[in-house]
């Protein structure tokens, strides 16, 4: 029986189109209810997949744009796994939570393999395409899971917080779901099963009132069923315990445990100021960063290290006493072709340039671990670009003090052998748009159009020899230069 109640997005359309075409044996095993949600990329896509189609599947998966990840510091299971991929018309994260086994019961490790699979995978029905179990399989599994969440004090917290949208989810199943049928396939599936029993629980899991009746019922299913746990007790404590504990750091942190297989990446946004690097840092890390663990940084201004924080203390002191000494002052094209450089100011840039080697090789590791690395400005190799060194070969033969030449060449060494970027997005629009742009800032010291004339040269120059660069012109509207960039970097992970 085929159901069409809204049209899919059309990657997730191509999506079911590559599997059929494949024949591919699968279905959209649970919480259909919201099925329309993952349709249109909204939520997540949970499929079992047969397990000896899993080559096909894979196929498919690849040929419309899909690339494979992988859960982070051991918080995966066994014969799960996820891909993504970015629907190109509405850029949203399509995400395929894909199962070649059922480990479910409870939420965080999961520790029990359900040997339901053909049962799930027999249904008949389809909704917009999408193969979907039976409702009376469906509500098996579903009484299941509900029941086993129960039976640990963790776990029973958790399934309670909301409570209201399984009672919603179990209304909806049993609507849908012959009660005859389905008390039938629970008696045949499940040890020591009773048609009392079954009655009792439905009646548990409908009422939210009823909690210890749950728990009840769950602890007394948990032990019928040890024969179907995958982690014995005290695996399955530890496990809970680190994934715990995980959850709450991801939460604080405000990243994902989750990384492409292909590995991170650092991205580079370079271009004048007032061109939207930040604006399109931001809009990408909305894209992907909700799914996927991505960091952002901001190479223009690192954060302290304990050599450069002392000196970082007394920054606003010497902005007021010293107002020449402004890195603003040294960004005049006179100031730079005088080639004078205080003692200050040198020991500003050496702590600043070590400041950002710490960040970027920090960053980078991160990257070589799975990271997306967004980073906003970065530094090249060409002397006097933004973020680069300001001292050339002439100004430190003209220092006219050992120590200061000392210092400036120490300083270029800091910018040598930094990783490079993976790719770089170089942001071009007119310079009227950029000074129109920055006098409708909201910044506390208000528009700088005589700052930004002056440092458009130094922010262009830049160079990235052997690195991909994407010119993305953001000289148009917003939405437009968000896709080109979401695309572009899609296809470069």
């Amino acid at each position: 029986m085929e159901q069409d109640l809204s049209a899919p997005c059309p990657l997730v359309q191509a999506l079911i189109e590559a599997l059929k075409i494949r024949h591919v044996r699968y279905c959209h095993w649970k919480s259909n209810i919201r099925l329309d949600d993952g349709l249109n990329a909204e939520d997540d896509l949970d499929l079992l997949v047969y397990r000896p189609h899993a080559e096909q599947f894979f196929a498919a998966l690849t040929q419309v744009g899909f690339k494979l990840a992988e859960a982070r510091f051991g918080s995966g299971h066994p014969g799960v796994l996820h891909a993504f991929a970015v629907d190109p018309d509405s850029l949203k994260l399509v995400h395929v939570h894909a199962y070649f086994q059922i480990v479910s019961g409870d939420s965080l490790v999961k520790s029990y393999h359900l040997p339901l699979e053909s049962l799930l995978l027999d249904g008949a029905a389809k909704k917009s395409g999408m193969p979907i179990p039976s409702a009376e399989a469906e509500m098996v599994v579903f009484c299941l899971r509900i029941l086993l969440k129960h039976s640990s004090l963790l776990e029973t917290l958790l399934v309670n917080r909301h409570y209201g949208s399984v009672a919603e989810e179990f209304a909806w199943l049993h609507e849908r779901a012959s009660a005859t049928s389905t008390r039938a396939l629970w008696l045949d599936l499940i040890p020591n099963a009773s048609g009392a029993e079954f009655d009792e629980l439905c009646t548990a899991i409908a009422d939210p009132a009823a909690l210890v009746q749950r728990v009840r019922l769950g602890l007394r299913l948990s032990w019928r069923l040890r024969g179907w746990r995958r982690l014995g007790h005290t695996a399955a404590v530890a496990s809970r315990l680190w994934r715990l504990v995980l959850l709450i750091s991801c939460r604080l942190r405000r990243r994902r445990p989750r990384r492409l297989v292909a590995g991170g990446a650092m991205i580079a946004f370079v271009g004048p100021k007032a061109s939207g690097k930040s604006t399109l840092g931001a809009a990408l890390s909305s894209h992907l960063g909700t799914q996927l663990d991505l960091h952002r940084i901001h190479v223009g201004k690192p954060p302290a290290t304990l050599l450069s924080a002392p000196f970082r203390l007394f920054l606003p002191l010497l902005r007021r006493a010293l107002p020449g000494e402004r890195s603003g002052e040294y960004q005049t094209l006179d100031r730079r072709n005088k080639m004078r450089y205080s003692f200050v100011y040198i020991v500003r840039m050496l702590l600043l340039a070590h400041d950002r080697r710490v960040q970027l090789l920090r960053s980078h590791r991160a990257a070589t671990k799975g990271t997306i690395v967004v980073a906003d400005r970065y530094p090249s190799l060409e002397v006097g670009a933004i973020d680069s060194s300001p001292f050339s070969d002439a100004a430190i033969a003209a220092s006219g003090s050992r120590l200061k030449s000392v210092l400036m060449r120490r300083e270029r060494r800091f910018y040598e052998n930094l990783p490079q970027p993976d790719l770089v997005i170089r942001l071009v629009a007119p310079i009227e748009t950029t000074l129109a742009r920055d006098a409708s800032r909201n910044k506390r010291d208000g528009p700088d159009p005589q700052s930004l004339r002056r440092r458009r040269d130094i922010e262009t120059v830049a160079e990235f020899p052997g690195v991909p660069v994407s010119l993305v012109s953001s000289n148009r509207s917003l939405d437009d230069t968000i896709a080109d960039v979401v695309r572009g970097v899609w296809f470069h992970l």
